[in-house]
């Protein structure tokens, strides 16, 4: 075994929890073993700009309403989040954050007319319950067998070494690049370093575990990566590991940029979060 495959094939058995629970405001590390493609894995690097802007919050704050979160480039370096508050009502708290290298100083610590250039950036909507009850609406899950009945099917360590953490089953006959003619990918997922149901940390990790659904109409593996990612919380929990996730993608331009719904329900099949990304699909020889 070579060096660079001991690096992904025995990742720490809290790897995600462990990333998703250090202290926000320490400079991070980007290991490999938690890299998506090509950097450290979308919902990783949003869900640490979350905890930092959560701890901003402090313990008595609100839940987790929202997220939106624009990753400008991959992050294989040491970083360090960089959070502001924007704004407080009597029921909501707004928050942006900025994820940086590590050792570049904060807007805050500069007097430059150009502000240090960020490796991600993202805002944050906290918000209480309203205090009136209220009709409630939520979207319906797919009809599909139960986790156990599903196909074992990760993406392979060395393409995407964060594949590791979790266990993914699918559902249905599309496949990522398997040039079908549905853009739609479903299937249940869970970590598996441990029993916990996923909270909204782990939830923003998961909605982006799955392949692009744009990919199950392609024919051959193209990068597709994702250039802003948006989630809106129930509030409702899961109860238990595996949560069942549907993408997929309505919009597909000529130029390249696609718009990818994504909805997750629990094993009970309540609604969890729905999250929307936008990706852009590059050409086949710059993977």
């Amino acid at each position: 075994m070579d060096q660079h495959s001991q690096l992904i094939a025995a990742p720490p058995r809290s790897a995600i929890n462990d990333f998703l629970t250090a202290p926000p405001g320490a400079t991070r590390e980007a290991p490999r073993h938690l890299w998506g493609f090509g950097g450290l894995h979308g919902g990783l690097a949003i869900g640490a700009m979350v905890a930092a802007m959560r701890e901003a919050v402090g313990a008595t704050g609100a839940p987790l309403r929202s997220v939106s979160g624009r990753l400008h480039r991959a992050i294989r370096e040491p970083f360090t989040v960089d959070v502001a508050a924007d704004a407080e009502t009597r029921s909501t708290a707004s928050f942006s954050a900025k994820l940086r290298p590590a050792g570049q100083p904060s807007e805050r610590a500069t007097s430059t007319p150009v502000p240090p250039a960020a490796l991600a950036s993202a805002t944050a909507l906290f918000g209480s319950d309203a205090p009136v009850a209220s009709p409630t609406l939520s979207p319906a899950a797919p009809a599909v067998p139960a986790w156990h009945e599903g196909s074992l099917f990760n993406p392979p360590p060395s393409f995407v070494p964060v594949a590791e953490s979790y266990e993914l089953r699918v559902t249905g006959t599309n496949r990522p690049f398997a040039g079908g003619t549905d853009p739609n990918l479903t299937a249940w997922v869970r970590l598996t370093e441990d029993d916990l149901p996923p909270d909204d940390l782990r939830l923003l990790f998961l909605v982006d575990a799955l392949a692009p659904s744009y990919a199950a109409i392609l024919q051959a593996p193209q990068p597709i990566p994702t250039v802003e990612l948006s989630a809106h919380f129930s509030g409702e929990r899961a109860v238990s590991p595996w949560v069942l996730i549907e993408a997929r993608t309505p919009i597909a331009t000529a130029g390249g940029w696609i718009t990818e719904t994504i909805n997750v329900w629990g094993e009970d099949l309540t609604h969890l979060a729905e999250a929307r990304q936008l990706r852009l699909v590059r050409p086949a020889q710059a993977s």
